[in-house]
């Protein structure tokens, strides 16, 4: 079983997912203006899986994701540029078959799932 947390890219501190922290609250404590951030959170992975669905792979659990067809989107063989390119096992992912027509599916996907499992109403993508 997966689970997941944020950890800080400086101190290596630990915190829960939480919607309301971005940044560690003792490194960012001491932000300047005009400087990079301080304390960026990265999500960590823990655990093992032997599943291969993507949906086991994030950090929300499936009952939170919309009803909708997003992903597992067709693989291109185009000939022409493998041939051109000399690159025999390109292929191209075509997103354009996702319900709105645009890449961006997947990610709003998970950005609605997220919102949802943690009570969010309006999301701004």
């Amino acid at each position: 079983m997966l689970s997941f947390n944020y950890k800080c890219s400086q101190c290596d501190a630990v915190y829960e997912i939480d919607p309301e922290l971005m940044l560690c609250p003792v490194c960012s404590a001491t932000q300047r203006s005009g400087q990079p951030l301080n304390g960026v959170l990265e999500v960590e992975l823990k655990g093992s899986i032997s599943s291969h669905d993507p949906l086991d792979f994030l950090p929300v659990e499936r009952e939170f994701f919309p009803a909708i067809p997003v992903g597992n989107t067709p693989l291109w063989h185009p000939q022409n540029l493998v041939e051109k390119y000399a690159f025999p096992h390109l292929y191209l992912k075509d997103d354009g078959v996702n319900p709105t027509g645009s890449l961006k599916d997947r990610a709003s996907f998970l950005v609605a799932a997220f919102a949802r499992k943690h009570g969010i109403r309006e999301v701004v993508v």
